[in-house]
């Protein structure tokens, strides 16, 4: 087993997926929230931006091993 091999196999997959969400969350927070709310959609975007953030960091915890999975 080369050493890239032996990194990935130790990577969490819930983590990467949480991540990714969050990532994707934070970023599209403006379309999401006027896809979703429609009038008020420019209100919600900072919490949402919030919460892709919390998903991000809770993705990087599960995938550094500080919240087992």
């Amino acid at each position: 087993m080369t050493y890239w091999e032996g990194v990935l196999a130790r990577l969490s997959v819930p983590g990467i997926i949480l991540m990714a969400v969050g990532a994707l969350l934070y970023y599209e927070a403006p379309k999401v929230c006027q896809l979703v709310l429609k009038e008020k959609g420019e209100r919600a975007v900072v919490p949402m931006k919030g919460i892709g953030l919390v998903m991000v960091l809770l993705g990087v915890l599960i995938l550094l091993d500080f919240i087992p999975m």
